[in-house]
């Protein structure tokens, strides 16, 4: 007889969590010897191993889970684990089966366990940052639903006809944040597809795009006005004046300021 674990349930201990409606993201903690007997999840998710080891055991296979290694358990699989001598920490992503429906109407979940070696999945990892860093952060939705796209089959044709159109809406549109869900309705395309072709051309997320966007707007600003930082911040659509600082920093290695006493 197995354990049903409804939404939001885990055998470990919960140490911090995010709501974010599409998805829940979790760390559990798990004592050293911990042995979790036959149970399964009422809904689909994701667990990196963040440290640690353990066994997972199901009626078809057994493998060692390492630090970085990535399942997808489907609803409804039954699994036991056997955690290692060393503490276990998981990151755990669970989708809102309701929620997922309305981006995925076309594109199925996989139905059995897939088990991701570290550094495949790499949106997951820009996620786990975030998600420590900024757990607001917009960028979290963005980096599951690539990795969303990267579990299913979305072939990406040569030609994309509203390519160019997506992209001019990111690069002059500073008064909207857009997501990957509204660009998509905005060009008619599905938001996943739209996710993995936009990484394949541009080689960054929408999200990337769209910071890398706002970033050079505030700096052609820097150049070409005598505007406050934080009216440049508002024109270039950042949310305030702290996160224009931490882009500009990270992209052009100096505070917008600096940069500003550089040019006199």
């Amino acid at each position: 007889m197995s354990i049903v674990l409804s939404a939001g349930h885990y055998f470990g201990k919960e140490q911090q969590c995010n709501d974010a409606g599409l998805f829940r993201l979790n760390i559990t903690d798990y004592q050293p010897e911990t042995l979790i007997q036959k149970h399964y999840h009422e809904n689909a998710y994701l667990s990196m191993l963040l440290s640690g080891g353990y066994r997972e055991i199901s009626t078809k296979s057994e493998d060692i889970i390492l630090p970085g290694e990535v399942l997808f358990r489907p609803a409804g699989y039954t699994h036991a684990n056997h955690f290692h001598e060393q503490p276990g920490r998981c990151l755990n992503i669970e989708f809102n089966h309701e929620a997922l429906r309305e981006i995925l109407p076309d594109h199925q979940l996989p139905a059995s366990l897939q088990h991701f070696r570290a550094g495949v999945l790499e949106d997951l990892y820009k996620l786990l940052y975030h998600f420590f860093h900024d757990p607001n952060s917009d960028l979290s939705e963005e980096y599951i639903l690539h990795c969303l796209a990267d579990m299913t089959a979305v072939v990406i044709p040569s030609r994309l006809p509203w390519f160019g159109t997506a992209q001019k809406i990111l690069e002059n549109d500073f008064d909207t944040h857009h997501t990957i869900k509204s660009l998509a309705a905005a060009v008619f395309v599905h938001p996943i597809y739209l996710a993995r072709a936009f990484k394949e051309r541009t080689g960054l997320t929408v999200g990337e795009y769209q910071l890398k966007m706002r970033t050079r707007r505030a700096l052609q600003l820097l150049i070409t006005t005598a505007l406050p930082i934080a009216d440049i911040a508002y024109a270039a659509g950042f949310a305030d004046t702290a996160h224009l600082i931490r882009s500009f920093k990270s992209k052009y290695r100096t505070t917008p300021l600096q940069f500003r006493r550089l040019l006199k």
